[in-house]
This record gives structure tokens, C-alpha cells and sequence, in this order.
């Protein structure tokens, strides 16, 4: 580390604070560079506890302040090692600027999913009448990703499910509508493709509504919580992105037939979903 003493007002040489004592000699070239850039410069002038530096690229300037502390590098093996690694992370630094220009933006998802439920329960209803559940859910949903791995999303979710009961044997259609939100985290891409591994979790309520028979009970309903893994690819040069998805999701819903009799139903579903977004 050195200190820059002066810089001419061309902004093409400086001095700083080391000399012949330190083994600095007329017509060396060493590397300098700080956190933001790195370049090179021939010693023109030397005494014994200063010296005078010129650039080598004639076109560039010196971005150093007074009193400002640099990076200093004699050896020329080192330099050279140290203006590659300066390009390659120059060139880095390009990329990844293009990449989050690219990904931090605003986003429309549309997803369709099937789902199972791994177990289910209605408040005077016997577990062992209830055999199965299965479910298509649509949702659509507009994100806003913030960084590289954060997004925050939010939107509406249809649901349409049917319980198959025995003794008698019988079909419960319900259907639900919810506003949901969530956060997804971004794992980093797959290395040379555009497609990575993600996580969500999030929540949502709405209402729904049940035919039983005759009958029909409908309420409040809450989508808590649920948690999604999911794989993302694009085409090269696309603007939009296919999604992948699995998940798992806590729904209980509190419905009060026309009697004003209640019932609160509970479910736990795995679904696989697949989507687009743009």
C-alpha cells in the first residue's frame, strides 16, 4: 500500500510516497489499482524517498485523490497476473450488471396446478367417510424482483377440488377464491444456461363454497401457509421463463350452511404445477 502525495493537474502523473529507499528505480513499471480500477505506470523521476509516475496508456487518466491509499505492485509477474485478473473482473463486473438489468424488473405469472391432499378433516364428519381429494387450482400473479435472489409477488388463485365420500358413496365439489401474496428466493443460475432452482412461501385468504346433496355452506377460507420449489428456464434471448413447480399448502376453510349449522374443513395438499412468466 502506498499514499499519493500530489497529482499533476493533466491528470497523467502523480507521486507518491516511496523512493529508492523502498527499491523503486527510473523506468520501472508497476501495477496500481484500487477497488474500482487497476492500470499501470512507468516511474520517470526517483529520489530517495519519492517518486514520480506517468501512465502508460496515454488516453487514460489518474483517478487518485491526494492522500488517497493504494494498491502497489512491483513485480512484473505479479502485474501481469493482477491486469488479467483486473479484465476478467472488469468483464465479470459487465456481465453481472447485464444480468440484474435483465432480472430486476416487474413480472406476470400464470400458473395451472393439480393437487392431492395428503390428509383432510371436517368437523362432524368421520375421517373414514371421506376417502380422497383432488383439486385443479389457475393462478395469476404480478412480482417485482428486487435483487438477485428476493422477489415479492401477490394475485388471485381459483381453486375447484372434489372429496370423494363412501357410506354413501358421494362427490363434494368446492371451489375457493383467494388473494394470496408470497416471497420467493432466486438460487443462482445454473452454470452456462438460464435456468436456476427456487423456493417461495406465502399465504392467502378468500372464500369458499361447498355442495353437499342439496346443500350448499360457504365462508371464510385461509391459505396458510404455503411453500413452493420450483425450477425456472428460459430460451436464449426469450423474455419470458417456464416454471416447474412442487408444493405443499395448509388450506382450512369455515363454512356455515342455510341452517346456520358450521363446519370447518382442514387440508393439507401436494400439488405439481406448471406456469409461464413474462
Amino acid at each position: 500500500m502506498v499514499i499519493v502525495q500530489s497529482v499533476s493537474n493533466t491528470k497523467k502523473t502523480f507521486v507518491i510516497r516511496k523512493g529508492r529507499d523502498y527499491g523503486i528505480s527510473k523506468g520501472q513499471i508497476s501495477l496500481f489499482s484500487t477497488v474500482d480500477i487497476s492500470f499501470t505506470a512507468r516511474a520517470t523521476e526517483v529520489t530517495r524517498y519519492y517518486s514520480l509516475w506517468s501512465l502508460i496508456d496515454k488516453e487514460a487518466t489518474v483517478p487518485f485523490k491526494i492522500n488517497e491509499i493504494v494498491t502497489y505492485t512491483s513485480s512484473l509477474e505479479r502485474i501481469w497476473s493482477e491486469v488479467a485478473l483486473s479484465k476478467l473482473r472488469e468483464v465479470e463486473k459487465k456481465q453481472e450488471d447485464s444480468y440484474l438489468r435483465n432480472i430486476v424488473r416487474g413480472y406476470v405469472n400464470l400458473r395451472a396446478s393439480w393437487g392431492i391432499s395428503l390428509s383432510q378433516s371436517t368437523s362432524e364428519v368421520q375421517a373414514e367417510s371421506l376417502e380422497s381429494r383432488t383439486s385443479i387450482h389457475l393462478e395469476a400473479t404480478y412480482s417485482k424482483r428486487i435483487n438477485r435472489h428476493l422477489e415479492f409477488g401477490g394475485g388471485v388463485r381459483f381453486d375447484s377440488d372434489t372429496a370423494k365420500g363412501v357410506n354413501p358413496e358421494r362427490s363434494i365439489p368446492s371451489t375457493r377464491n383467494f388473494l394470496i401474496g408470497d416471497v420467493t428466493y432466486h438460487f443462482n443460475q445454473i452454470r452456462n444456461t438460464r435456468s436456476h432452482i427456487y423456493a417461495g412461501l406465502g399465504a392467502g385468504i378468500g372464500k369458499s363454497s361447498t355442495e353437499v346433496g342439496d346443500s350448499t355452506k360457504s365462508g371464510s377460507a385461509t391459505l396458510l401457509p404455503y411453500f413452493r420449489l420450483g425450477y425456472e428456464t428460459a430460451p436464449d434471448k426469450a423474455s419470458y421463463a417456464f416454471i416447474a413447480e412442487l408444493q405443499i399448502e395448509n388450506i382450512v376453510a369455515n363454512e356455515e350452511f342455510t341452517t346456520g349449522d358450521e363446519q370447518s374443513t382442514g387440508i393439507v395438499n401436494s400439488k405439481f404445477s406448471v406456469g409461464i412468466r413474462f
